[in-house]
């Protein structure tokens, strides 16, 4: 693993570490902004400006005993990639450990799921439905359509849609909750999301979800994005059932630093909420 920066709220060795986590800095099928291969080490080094102590949470992140493996080689080939993250995700997995995978872009979450085959929520702009983008079939923007021929379409949620290909439309994509009902149906999103999580789940977040606003150093940002507090609500419906978390898409070229930061944060909050039990209030 090439990698030695580490996370700084990693402090335990692999064998008594609860939480894995990893980076892939892999950004070989962007098709706008490139630079995502630099994140997981941005998201580290942000990650030591932030109190370990969730407030939200009422819990100390130090104490859910982490690991960082560092990162996996640096691909050109998607199919490469994905070999290695599955191979590390069968591991951890195997091991009886959560794995935390920081992107890179989002076509690496198909390496993970390959092996944990649960239900997804993706946090996402885009529907990422297309069957190939630009000749290459492990796209970015064709990962839920890969990931739904290992778990079926009807087994994935996407949350915060706004850009949807008339390829995707017509030919039908997974179910999904636009950005525009987050923001005028809140609960009624909350409840769909309850509704659909019924067993393990994986998530995934794709910055480009959130509004540019929050997070501007994404690889492929739209306007009129979700806000990152719903996060917190997601977690309080999964976080007896979440099975893996990654982030993807965040590009540090374009970033104010702002991005790297919560990504750093929201890693934080999610193993604090599962460790806690606690119910975030708003």
């Amino acid at each position: 693993m090439p990698s030695n920066l580490k996370f700084c709220d990693s402090s335990e060795d692999y064998d008594s570490s609860k939480y894995v986590l990893f980076g892939v800095p892999f950004d070989a099928t962007v098709s706008f902004r490139p630079g995502e291969k630099l994140a997981p080490n941005r998201i580290r080094e942000s990650s030591y400006n932030i109190e370990s102590y969730s407030l939200f949470h009422d819990y100390n992140v130090k104490d859910a005993g982490i690991f960082d493996l560092g990162d996996i080689s640096d691909y050109h080939d998607p199919q490469g990639m994905l070999d290695e993250v599955y191979g590390i995700v069968d591991q951890i997995t195997t091991d009886k450990k959560f794995p935390i995978m920081i992107g890179g872009e989002h076509s690496i979450s198909t390496g993970a799921l390959r092996k944990i085959k649960s239900k997804v929520i993706f946090i996402d702009a885009h529907t990422d439905f297309r069957d190939s983008y630009m000749g290459e079939k492990y796209s970015h923007a064709s990962v839920a359509r890969r990931v739904s021929e290992i778990i079926g379409k009807e087994n994935i949620l996407s949350i915060g849609i706004r850009s949807v290909s008339p390829e995707e439309k017509e030919e039908g994509t997974q179910d999904y909750i636009s950005s525009y009902e987050v923001r005028n149906n809140y609960d009624g999103a909350l409840e769909k999301i309850k509704n659909f999580a019924d067993g393990p789940i994986y998530f995934s977040i794709d910055f480009d979800g959130f509004d540019p606003s929050f997070a501007p150093g994404v690889g492929t940002p739209e306007p009129f994005g979700i806000d990152p507090y719903i996060v917190l609500d997601i977690m309080k419906i999964i976080r007896k059932r979440i099975v893996g978390l990654d982030i993807v898409e965040i590009s540090p070229i374009y970033d104010n630093g702002n991005t790297t930061m919560l990504a750093a944060r929201i890693i934080q909050e999610v193993i604090a909420s599962i460790e806690s039990g606690m119910n975030v209030t708003r």
